[in-house]
């Protein structure tokens, strides 16, 4: 069998359409038109052999099992491939990346994505705020950051911002309060301005169910205590429960997906900014597994 050159900007393109489930978000992502994301992928199958994509009615309804075995090879690939780069690129220069994440990031994924990034940019220095998304969005607006990830819960992704992350967001519970939630509903929320706090008092309010606050922090593990503790009720993305914890689904109101994006301040774009994002995106995939294409 002859060798084959996989072509690196469809690999990209392939998974782009993988984390945000559509040829149109994947495109404005990558800058291009959806038609020429289409063709790419075209090629990229027919080359292969191989469906990677199921589609219904022209939109994305998940990879097929090829499909998942291929985009678990292009991430590995396109790692390496701007690991190489950003080995002995001349833009690897000394600086200073100002960076805003949400406080859960900061517990849980940033420190091993810290890690591989000093690795890759040892003279860079990151400057870092911890921070609701919506302050994060307002410092990035007024030029005090270069970089944000942050929470919504918007159907579709915001304009200039990509995609990182998608998974849905669900009531919890204590295991042992779950059975017979009092009225109105207690909840333990994040702080005001927090996307999660918003989707799930907004889709109680359009039930018409009353709630009363009974725990409010910045903390993930402080939230998931008091839950766990029989506080109150919450709402988070599924991949956040853990033992002593149980989903709630009868008597309250569906949820939207719980969905992370990162967003650029103006100006040309440091190959460092992007190597992070996507370093943080790994790091997200791998804590918390592959996120259902809906």
């Amino acid at each position: 069998m002859s060798k084959r050159n996989l072509d690196m900007e469809a690999l990209r393109a392939l998974v782009a359409i993988a984390d945000t489930a559509s040829f149109s978000a994947a495109a404005l992502q990558l800058g291009r038109t959806q038609s020429a994301i289409s063709l790419q992928i075209k090629r990229l199958e027919a080359m292969l052999g191989q469906t990677l994509l199921r589609r219904v009615q022209g939109r994305v309804d998940g990879a097929t099992a090829e499909g998942h075995a291929f985009i678990s090879y292009a991430r590995q690939i396109l790692r390496l491939n701007d690991e190489a780069y950003s080995a002995v690129a001349e833009d690897t220069a000394a600086g200073t990346l100002r960076v805003g994440l949400p406080e859960e990031l900061m517990e849980s994924v940033f420190p091993s994505a810290m890690s591989r990034f000093q690795a890759l940019y040892p003279r860079m220095r990151l400057r870092l705020q911890s921070d609701v998304s919506a302050n994060l969005r307002q410092g990035l607006d007024s030029g005090e950051l270069d970089l944000i990830l942050f929470k919504h819960c918007d159907r579709l992704v915001p304009a200039s911002a990509l995609s990182v992350w998608q998974e849905p967001l669900v009531w919890m519970a204590g295991e042992a309060y779950a059975a017979n939630l009092p009225t109105p509903v207690p909840l333990a929320l994040f702080g005001e301005n927090c996307a999660f706090r918003s989707a799930a008092t907004s889709a109680l309010a359009k039930a018409g169910l009353a709630w009363q606050l009974t725990y409010s922090g910045s903390s993930t593990t402080g939230l998931r205590h008091a839950v766990r503790c029989g506080l109150g009720v919450t709402a988070l993305p599924g991949s956040l429960l853990i033992p002593g914890m149980v989903v709630v689904e009868a008597g309250l109101p569906g949820l939207p997906n719980a969905r992370i994006a990162a967003r650029h301040g103006p100006g040309e774009v440091h190959p460092a900014a992007d190597r992070f994002v996507a370093l943080l995106g790994e790091e997200i995939r791998s804590q918390r597994g592959m996120p259902t294409l809906t």
